[in-house]
């Protein structure tokens, strides 16, 4: 009946298209004026008064205690799933006039917007609600709807971790759009350079183990020092570890051989506390710790935890780590080979980026606007040579940003021995973003070191890491300077008018901020980190 119903709408509506834009029998010499009439809002707003109405209706589907009544065609015009499950016998569900649907408990809510998006082609959604759109527009195979949400997602990751939904987004985002490169990257980036402020929020610490362990092998982690990353995977740990004893067990227990059942449920517990430990912490990097940090791990792991088999093990990984640690600080090269044989190997000796004020220098150019063509910023910092603490030893640096190109005047090569060899040289202008970073003293040796450059942006009115560039870089006493060059693509700094910049950042979006960081590497590093499973 509606699909008699709407082919009249449609004979009716071109019929009467006909009649108007049918030009006049007129003189042979009068032009004929051809017109296109487009009525597309009014046949919208009249396939939308079905759903509003509930006219009609030939199908209902029951998610949770709701019924909602809906239309065999629109849904499967809407969707690839439910014109399987609507028009082909073989299914189930064919020609029940009521379905139920089994859907996730929090896409109950969402659902009669979702339910509408199909008459009308749009709909509200929020940082709450995004990923459960998400969820039901992947499972119903609405790809225009996926594609929108995903857009989403990746415009509003701040204002998501400011209320605790960051973690969540990535758990779903894996799952659902494992194929989705550019959004996985961008939540994996957003999470390895902005850890400080997801951890400011509640809800991090239900990252899966799975995850955790991939953020640990990280080299460009950026994170105060590694002993506050040990604080934060403490944290992480007891809230996984409560998780765990406070789970009911997945599936009935056997009979015990010996002792209570009770007793065999909590040996499967200890079991996966250190399945954690020796899955997850043993990617920490206590070589990266100094000797009072280290002596701060031993006084406090274990603390507060009830006595058990997992504790002891907990204590006994920590006082083995510190050890190794101390060994490598002493120098004590036979262990160090050992230990670059086991999981998780060479990572252990390599140091991450590491923003304290012993790593790392803040650079703000300010009033960005009024800045002039190829001027710079100029800073000096110094930074210990190793992560010993026997060595106190120090390097300065001399750190120059160009963030509006580079100019070279020009100039004359003077002949050694004789005037006819001067040679002008023209002046050269290129165009780039570029960061040099200097050396101050020559060094005996050629020296390793792992540099890296943090670029804020904004996003959603709020400051944070919007990109990173790393580059292991050489030094030695002929060999002082290193430019970065492109790290902000030239153009997109002149940018004007509405569509600012991405990297401008400051209440007037007139500053630019990047952070330098310069970490010495060892004979030991590894600066490949492993990629993701």
């Amino acid at each position: 009946m509606f699909i008699i119903l709407l082919a009249c709408l449609l004979v009716r509506f071109f019929h009467r298209r006909q009649l108007i834009s049918k030009p006049m029998e007129c003189d042979e010499q009068e032009t004929v004026v051809e017109d296109v009439l487009q009525n597309t809002t009014s046949v919208l707003q009249k396939i939308a008064n079905l759903y509003a109405e509930r006219l009609m209706s030939d199908v209902t589907l029951v998610v949770g205690k709701t019924w909602y009544p809906a239309h065999r065609i629109i849904l499967c015009a809407s969707s690839d799933v439910f014109q399987v499950m609507l028009m082909n016998a073989t299914w189930r569900e064919f020609g029940d006039a009521v379905i139920t649907l089994q859907e996730d408990e929090n896409c109950h809510a969402v659902f009669p917007q979702f339910l509408r998006y199909m008459y009308v082609g749009k709909m509200t959604i929020s940082v709450d609600t995004a990923v459960y759109v998400l969820k039901l527009a992947d499972k119903y195979n609405i790809h225009d709807l996926v594609q929108m949400c995903i857009d989403y997602m990746k415009r509003h990751l701040n204002k998501a971790t400011a209320k605790g939904h960051f973690v969540e987004w990535l758990h779903n985002v894996l799952m659902i759009c494992p194929g989705r490169k550019d959004l996985i990257t961008q939540m994996e980036n957003f999470l390895k350079w902005n850890l400080e402020r997801i951890v400011s929020f509640p809800g991090w610490e239900q990252l899966t183990p799975g995850i955790m362990s991939w953020l640990l092998q990280q080299n460009d982690l950026v994170v105060r020092s590694e002993f506050r990353l040990y604080e934060l995977v403490d944290r992480w740990f007891r809230h996984q570890k409560a998780q765990i004893e406070c789970a009911p067990p997945s599936q009935p227990e056997p009979p015990p051989q010996t002792g209570d059942q009770t007793t065999v449920r909590e040996s499967d517990r200890e079991d996966a506390i250190i399945r954690l430990i020796y899955g997850v912490l043993v990617h920490l990097r206590f070589v990266m710790m100094s000797l009072p940090q280290m002596a701060n791990v031993l006084m406090t792991c274990g603390k507060s935890y009830t006595p058990s088999l997992s504790v002891r093990t907990l204590k006994e990984f920590y006082v083995a780590r510190v050890a190794d640690a101390m060994n490598f600080h002493g120098r004590r090269l036979e262990v160090v080979n050992a230990l670059r044989t086991c999981e998780p190997g060479e990572l252990l000796f390599t140091p991450r980026l590491y923003t304290s004020d012993l790593w790392s220098l803040e650079i703000t150019v300010n009033y960005f606007d009024k800045l002039d063509k190829y001027s710079s910023v100029a800073s000096v910092f110094f930074s210990p040579t190793n992560f010993s603490d026997v060595d106190e030893e120090s390097n300065g640096w001399d750190v120059e940003f160009f963030p509006l190109g580079v100019r070279y005047k020009p100039a004359q090569l003077i002949g050694v021995y004789s005037a006819a060899t001067n040679r002008e040289i023209p002046e050269s202008i290129i165009r780039t973003v570029r960061l040099r970073i200097t050396s101050q003293r020559a060094m005996r040796n050629e020296c390793r070191y792992m540099i890296g450059v943090l670029i804020c942006g904004m996003m959603n009115d709020e400051e944070y890491v919007y990109n990173c560039h790393v580059r292991m870089a050489y030094f030695s006493s002929d060999r002082r300077v290193l430019n970065i060059d492109n790290l902000i693509p030239f153009e997109e700094l002149q940018r004007s008018g509405p569509n600012l910049s991405h990297y401008l950042v400051g209440e007037h979006l007139d500053t630019i901020k990047i952070k330098v960081v310069i970490v010495p590497l060892n004979p030991f590093s590894n600066v490949f980190a492993p990629p993701v499973e």
